[in-house]
């Protein structure tokens, strides 16, 4: 049957990196992704659904089968602002510069190459292509007004989702992500970053800043005080704790000639354990507020739920390694890594079992004007016949994938996390 799923995808190989293609040239922000949607679903549009929901304004799971094991196949949709990229044409400046088309070309295409080969009717259970929006954490304005509007709850696609009970009926989650590494490199297991997000507005007094900048308070200052306080904090965060703080200025002042009476900073907080963001970001809200009132002046910090530091499940990886192993060298095969960005499959890694990978077939810095898709088949056409080959071992062997799955250990339940790490009223 794999070899079966595999001819199918090989076949379709052109129609694949053509979907791949076409979809990094349509590069959308989170919640914007009408288009991406829209392409998505006419790849799919002649497959017999068992069901269908929409989620989360753009995204969508469409399933297909009855039963368990129900296996999702999870991936982004959005794109992000990228300055200088040669597809940041629209005014959000979008572009895939972090390869999100590739994880849904991947995901699309394994999903319709086993819907065709027909392995659902011979194995039972149900598979699933989840489609989730906004993965990445930008856009802070039109996103607070989505929720002011009702639209969404909270920032991302897949804390909307699990929110929802997208997730509440499924078993294994699969979900994926490019890496920058060259050649052909499958990694699993790697373990991400969490995060708070931070907005803060700095609040002083306008004045001539020639003539009468004693009569002023400075807010730029006291921001700029601000960020080299918690430079001077580094040193006291552990290194086991992976804290990263990066910080930009998104309002610096309306005028060269008038002392800066309004600043406005961004910044996450990122750390490898709750307890180590929650730590971290309390001192950096202290040296944030009384940098402030050192120049006297004002700072009001609104602190947004980000993303869990992630809680991947191993005990499906058995599965994925052994069909790794026949497209790349053992060399070639990394578990167990960490890396300090953050992705909010995290957060439903804490919740539902997660078999998260990373893949190669990518050229330039990722988040950079030069990203772009180096190698199509490595980076569309090789993961897809991995997901779909490992699915079909997985349908076919359900006892023990089953059995493997119930020794998954989540960190909370989805209604703890919707409540504590979101801040949101359960909804029945």
């Amino acid at each position: 049957m794999t070899d079966g799923i595999n001819g199918l995808l090989e076949k379709n190989k052109e129609e694949i990196i053509g979907l791949g293609r076409r979809l990094f040239e349509t590069p959308e922000l989170g919640y914007k992704e009408y288009k991406t949607r829209e392409i998505l679903l006419s790849y799919i549009k002649d497959i017999e659904l068992t069901d269908f929901e929409p989620y989360a304004i753009t995204g969508f799971k469409a399933t297909i089968g009855e039963g368990s094991p129900h296996i999702a196949l999870l991936f982004d949709m959005d794109a992000l602002p990228t300055k200088g990229h040669k597809l940041a044409a629209n005014e959000d400046l979008a572009a895939h510069s972090c390869g999100h088309n590739a994880q849904m070309a991947l995901m699309a295409a394994a999903f319709k190459a086993i819907y065709e080969s027909g392995l659902l009717k011979e194995t039972g259970g149900a598979l699933s292509l989840m489609a989730a929006p906004a993965e990445e954490f930008v856009d802070f304005d039109y996103r607070k007004n989505l929720i002011k509007e009702r639209k969404i709850r909270t920032f991302s696609g897949k804390q909307n989702m699990i929110a929802a009970g997208a997730f509440d009926n499924v078993d294994l989650v699969i979900g994926s992500h490019g890496n920058g590494l060259p050649g052909a490199v499958i990694e699993t297991g790697t373990a991400s970053n969490g995060f708070i997000a931070k907005t803060a507005i700095f609040k002083g007094v306008s004045a001539h800043s020639g003539a009468y900048p004693h009569l002023g308070k400075n807010a730029l200052n006291a921001a700029i005080l601000a960020i080299q306080a918690v430079g001077l904090l580094r040193e006291t965060f552990r290194d086991d704790h992976h804290i990263r703080f990066h910080p930009v200025i998104k309002e610096g002042g309306d005028a060269v000639n008038t002392v800066p009476h309004r600043v406005k900073v961004e910044t996450y907080v990122r750390g490898s354990t709750v307890a180590a963001i929650n730590d971290a970001n309390d001192r950096i809200n202290n040296a944030f507020i009384y940098s402030a009132k050192a120049l006297g002046c004002e700072c009001e910090i609104e602190d947004i739920p980000g993303y869990l530091p992630s809680n991947y499940f191993e005990g499906a990886d058995g599965y994925f390694h052994k069909r790794a192993l026949e497209y790349l060298g053992r060399e070639d095969l990394l578990t167990g890594g960490r890396t300090f960005a953050s992705d909010d499959v995290a957060d439903v890694s804490n919740i539902k079992p997660v078999l998260h990978f990373g893949f190669s077939g990518f050229g330039g810095s990722f988040h950079g004007a030069d990203f772009h898709i180096l190698d199509e088949e490595k980076a569309y056409l090789a993961p897809a016949k991995l997901v779909a080959s490992t699915v079909a071992d997985m349908l076919t062997d359900s006892e023990n994938l089953t059995a493997a799955i119930k020794k998954f250990k989540p960190t909370m339940t989805k209604e703890a996390y919707v409540k504590s790490w979101l801040g949101l009223k359960v909804e029945v």
